[in-house]
């Protein structure tokens, strides 16, 4: 049996970064500078205890999802085929602005759909914002998703109308459709694709499968065993999930990208490879402020407090996608970790009360980004 476990050193000599660097097969829930939150089969608890840490139990998986994973909890969120229809009727809406492009296709050969928002300029500055790389995220989803259904259902507002008139703002809501497809129908908790590995496990991470210093970590936030929740794939850009995303980047050449996930209200930017900050000052500057006035924005809506650091104060992660979006691109890039802040809070199962005024705090510090790639970084 699956168990949720909180893990801390009692011991100074273990530290409980350690943890995060032994081949255990954990899948972390969350990373804080005092404890861990983890999912572990019992043996590897057991472990964890032998090494030396303190475990306490909080819930088996099964509680866990039959507290969270309720029906109620689940009607409020898209599926693959809902989420399609309705960005067919954004289009329909405003066929002027608004445009569905199929960037790929999935391992199972489901389309990967990308909204492009803006009166089609050429030589315009673009921005890209993602969700879902992770199957289990699905408040991931309705965040761009929301953010597009604004940006076209109040295209004629006198703030949202000049980006769209001197820009193009792109939305691609689910990433892993297959994934999320999985994890709607049979196993609630699945973070991966749907690739069959060469050992009989299935999945890779589509966010640490991307190209930049990929598989330049073996932890087990980053790893090399297929079976693990992390695992970054047998070579960069081995997932057909991925290379939709690599192949639109490297089209379009967007100024900026957002990719949105769950859970623990979190602002992110790179590095995540590495603890040493970006080089480059004036980079690193503008990441830094940029999501210290995201946050800024969003705490002013419902109060809600969402964290800006760099990815690595996280944990450690090779090939995801924004180290990749900045280190081939050099473009401010984010991940946003949305709600909820906790495991007691249902972790990755956010209930669907929860959809609006999350979107409602992503709200500004989502326009706030626009404005910065499309009127200020161009001046």
């Amino acid at each position: 049996m699956d168990l949720i476990v909180k893990v801390t050193s009692p011991d100074p000599r273990v530290p409980l970064g350690d943890l995060l660097r032994l081949p255990l097969g954990i899948d972390v829930w969350e990373a804080k500078t005092d404890h861990l939150i983890i999912r572990a089969a019992e043996a590897q608890v057991d472990r964890i205890a032998r090494i030396g840490y303190r475990v306490e139990q909080l819930q088996d998986i099964d509680t866990h999802l039959a507290t969270f994973a309720t029906e109620a909890a689940a009607a409020g969120y898209h599926s693959v085929e809902s989420l399609e229809a309705d960005l067919r009727q954004l289009v329909q809406s405003r066929p002027e602005i608004a445009e569905l492009r199929e960037i790929g296709r999935s391992i199972e050969d489901r389309p990967i759909w990308a909204l492009r928002i803006g009166e089609r300029r050429q030589g315009v500055r673009k921005l890209l914002f993602m969700g879902c790389h992770h199957a289990r995220e699905w408040i991931a989803v309705e965040v761009p998703f929301l953010l597009a259904k604004e940006l076209v259902e109040k295209a004629d507002d006198s703030r949202i109308a000049p980006w769209l008139a001197n820009g193009e703002i792109w939305v691609a809501p689910m990433v892993n459709p297959d994934g999320h497809e999985y994890c709607r129908t049979h196993k609630r908790l699945w973070r991966k694709n749907r690739r069959r590995n060469a050992d009989g496990s299935f999945g890779v991470d589509p966010n640490r499968n991307y190209g930049y210093m990929w598989g330049t970590l073996n932890v087990p936030t980053s790893s090399h065993v297929p079976s693990d929740e992390t695992y970054v794939g047998p070579r960069a850009f081995s997932e057909p999930e991925t290379r939709a995303v690599r192949d639109l980047i490297a089209r379009e050449r967007f100024g900026g990208v957002i990719t949105y996930h769950s859970y623990s209200q979190l602002i992110l930017y790179p590095w995540g490879y590495t603890d040493k900050p970006i080089v480059e000052s004036r980079d690193r500057e503008v990441m830094d402020g940029l999501a210290r006035r995201m946050q800024e924005a969003m705490a002013g809506v419902h109060g809600v407090h969402y964290t800006p650091e760099q990815s690595s104060q996280l944990y450690p992660t090779a090939g995801d996608t924004t180290d990749w979006t900045y280190g081939i691109y050099g473009i401010p890039s984010f991940t946003i970790e949305l709600r909820p802040d906790s495991q007691a809070s249902g972790g990755f199962i956010l209930p669907a009360s929860q959809i609006q005024p999350t979107w409602e705090e992503n709200r500004p510090a989502a326009f706030l980004f626009i404005k910065h790639v499309l009127e200020v970084a161009g001046t």
